[in-house]
Parts: structure tokens; sequence; C-alpha cells
């Protein structure tokens, strides 16, 4: 009975000394992106992997890379030079093109990082430079608890490089105005985002009121757009009858903002930074895609209203609410939002003509 007491008593004192398990890790963790589609030569990052309960901190890493045949491949870590920047360009602090560059880096850098702690996938600019489309990225995940490996975690499909974006809606309105500040929409053509089908109209130059083209590959590494606004002829006006949006005490966000210094000549108004995206800041929204929303007006002298033109396409209108007594004429002037992203270097050329307007 002694000895059985004993036994009892050692198995206790032994069991009491076991470490209890410390954490959990899952053998469900997973990506919440099974396919991620990355347009070549944009920064992107993807969403932080479901660990399903694991405890964290949780390390990864990536163990390696297929090409679709399945032969390991370094195609997206292998490293580019490419030019980025560590924040993005401010009117208010980044005056002169010395104090811009200040936040511009010339680094090599893979196509495809992983953040060691969130688990997160960041593409850069280096994709450009990738040949082929289609990698399985296989990943390994530890803590506490123990690791996994986790093989084919995400399919990458990289897809063309997009120079040009669409992330918000343009429009090009012309207004009508009654007096006392009062204006109705007269009309408006738009661009709705990156699917509308006006968007390869927009850049072949076959768009009604909105084209964007590449008209020179200098500057190599800056950017420059010249924004031209015209009437519906393609008659282009003078930048001093194209005015800042008022907002209070303001003015709405436009690419004014976005720019080292501002060029205008007899047709429009060109802007340049060191390097692209085109435009980086917002002062109205500061983030989404609002953020590339750009607006001006111009003065309501700029234009007269082509009423035949209209009344071709709308039919006949009563426009005795819009005559103003003191000359006779239509009040009018033109809503210009822009909503477009330029991912490109060289010099760009945005022009929008405004609806059923001749220039005065």
């Amino acid at each position: 009975m002694k000895k059985i007491i004993y036994f009892l008593m050692i198995t206790v004192f032994v069991s009491s000394c076991e470490q209890p398990e410390v954490g959990y890790i899952s053998d469900n963790i997973h990506s919440l992106q099974d396919n991620i589609e990355v347009p070549r030569g944009v920064f992107l990052t993807s969403p932080p992997p479901a660990v399903e309960g694991s405890t964290y901190p949780m390390e990864w890493k990536i163990s390696s890379i297929t090409d679709k045949d399945g032969k390991v491949t370094t195609e997206l870590q292998d490293e580019h030079e490419i030019l980025t920047w560590l924040k993005p360009f401010d009117p208010n602090t980044d005056t002169t093109l010395e104090l811009a560059m200040k936040k511009l880096e010339l680094t090599k850098q893979p196509s495809i990082l992983m953040n060691p702690v969130s688990g997160q996938f960041a593409f850069t600019q280096a994709t450009r430079m990738v040949v082929n489309d289609d990698f399985d990225v296989n990943v390994n995940v530890k803590n506490v608890r123990g690791e996994r490996q986790l093989d084919k975690f995400s399919h990458i499909k990289l897809k063309p490089f997009k120079q040009v974006e669409f992330p918000t809606e343009m429009r090009s309105r012309l207004q009508l105005g009654k007096g006392n500040g009062v204006w109705d929409i007269g009309s408006t053509y738009t661009v709705l985002n990156d699917f509308d089908p006006e968007v390869p109209k927009v850049l072949d130059g076959t768009s009604r009121y909105i084209t964007i083209k590449k008209i020179s590959t200098e500057p190599k590494q800056a950017i420059k757009v010249k924004m031209i606004i015209a009437d519906s002829y393609g008659v282009a006006l003078d930048p001093s009858k194209v005015l800042f949006y008022p907002d209070g005490a303001s003015y709405l966000q436009n690419y004014h903002d976005n720019s080292i210094g501002v060029v205008n000549d007899a047709e429009g108004s060109t802007f340049g930074l060191p390097a692209p995206p085109f435009p980086q800041y917002g002062r109205t929204y500061s983030s989404g895609t609002n953020s590339y929303l750009m607006y001006y007006l111009t003065t309501d002298d700029a234009f007269t209203v082509d009423k035949v033109a209209y009344e071709a396409d709308n039919g006949s209108k009563n426009w005795s609410a819009y005559i103003d007594p003191s000359t006779g004429e239509i009040r009018n002037r033109a809503y210009i939002r822009w909503g477009v992203k330029i991912n490109d270097t060289g010099t760009w050329e945005i022009k929008m003509k405004i609806p059923y307007t001749k220039k005065k």
C-alpha cells in the first residue's frame, strides 16, 4: 500500500512539474486572396492573412516562388533599381525641387516583399521589369507554438502596366446661370472609373470631351502634365479664364497644389513633379479615391452657349431663365472635375472640352 501511495505521489509531483502547452497555431491559416492581380509598375499591398486564432506574435517569410510550370524562380525576388517616394508630395513643405527630391530614394528593390510581422505582401514598382505573368508563392509562418509550411499560399497574376488609372468620376459640365449665384446643370459628360466604356476613347483621342495622352518620353524620371480646358470645338481657353473652385475661405483641391511651379502659356497650364504618380496631394480629401478629384471652374465670360448644337442633340429649349438682361447672352460657366491618376514618366496632355460651348 505504501508503494502505491508513493508511486501516486511521484506521479502527481512529476505532473505538476510539466509545463502547460503555450500558444496555438492553426492548421487552417490561409490568405484572404487566393489570387492576387497586380498591375505592373504600381505599389500595392495585400490584406493580412487569416490566422484563425493562432497566437501572436507570428513570423512570416516567403520560402519559395514557382512559375506557371511549377519550377522555382527568383524573378519576383530579383532586385531592380526604382525611384520611390518615401513620403507623398506636399506643397506646403515641398516648395522647391531640392526639398521634394529629399523625399525620393533611388534603390534596388525586389518586385515582392512580405511583412514579417503582419504577413502582408507588398508589390513594388519593380514589377514593371518582370517578364512572366503567373507565380505561386509558398510561405512559412511560425510562432511560439510551432510553424506551418503553406505551399501555394497565393497565386500572383501580373497585369499590364497601367500608365493611367481612373479611380473616381470625372465630369465636364456646362452650367447655366439664373443670376444671384444660382446655377443649373446644362449638360454633363462623365467618365465613372476604370471600367467605364468611355475610357478607351479617352486614351485613344476619340472621346468627344476628354482626352489624355502622352506627348513626350521626356523627362525620363520626372512627370509633366499640361491641362487644357477648351470649348466643345477644341479651341483652348487662356489659363486666366480657369479658376479654383471656392470652398469657404479656401478652395477645393486642384492640380496647382501638385506641382513645383506652374508654367502657363496661351492654351494651358503645365504642372510638374520629380517623379510619378500624379497627382499626390489632396487638400480636401487626404486619402481614398476622392484624393484624386481635382476641381476648377471657368469665368462666366469664357464661353457663349452653342444653342444650335445643344438643341440638335437635346431638342428645343426655353433659354429665357438664363438670359442676362444687361448683355442679352446666356449666363454660363464650366464645372471641371478631374479624377485621373498618371503612373508613368514623361510629358502628358490632359484636355477637357466643355459641352455646347464656343470660346468668346
